[in-house]
């Protein structure tokens, strides 16, 4: 689907929803695992479960605004697509940190599976959904050509007026 036929019909490209779709997977198996482990907390040493509830309650809270990140982008939020491009990058340089210290395990998958998603927001068959706006022209401010030497004030250029009154 081209730029312009993706604007003229109002219909997401399949590159964004894609992503979204990968970011809510990574995300749902992000809330399952951490559920799992305060279940395996509550199992192992009860006197922790405060602890792991917090935390789980944290992990959950932040993995549900990360959803909520990636429904906006898959509406066209561009700010939410910078945000997930940062924390995707993020998870990426994380996994080759670990790669790189050899302790290779399946949490790689994670972060790959993001910066997958984070190329395919910016791919050129999504541009046309994260729309580039205009910016307001501003008001221009009257130029100053001095400052009134008794009271400080700044003496600006009036315009239409041409001194001669």
């Amino acid at each position: 689907m081209d730029e312009q036929t993706a604007q003229r019909t109002g219909q997401r490209p399949i590159v964004v929803t894609v992503a979204v779709a990968i970011w809510w997977v990574v995300l749902a198996v992000r809330i399952l695992s951490v559920v799992v482990r305060v279940v395996q907390q509550d199992a192992e040493d009860p006197g922790m479960l405060p602890a792991a509830l917090v935390g789980g309650v944290l992990g959950v809270a932040l993995s549900v605004f990360l959803a909520w990140v990636a429904l906006r982008m898959g509406r066209g939020s561009d700010t939410a697509r910078i945000w997930l491009a940062v924390l995707a990058a993020l998870a990426v340089v994380s996994g080759v940190v670990s790669v790189a210290t050899g302790t290779l395990t399946w949490g790689v998958l994670d972060p790959a599976a993001l910066g997958v998603a984070a190329v395919l927001s910016y791919l050129p068959s999504a541009r046309a959904w994260f729309p580039r706006f205009e910016r307001r022209p501003r008001q221009a401010e009257p130029r100053t050509i001095g400052w009134d030497p008794q009271t400080g004030e700044r003496i600006t250029e009036q315009h239409g007026v041409d001194g001669r009154g």
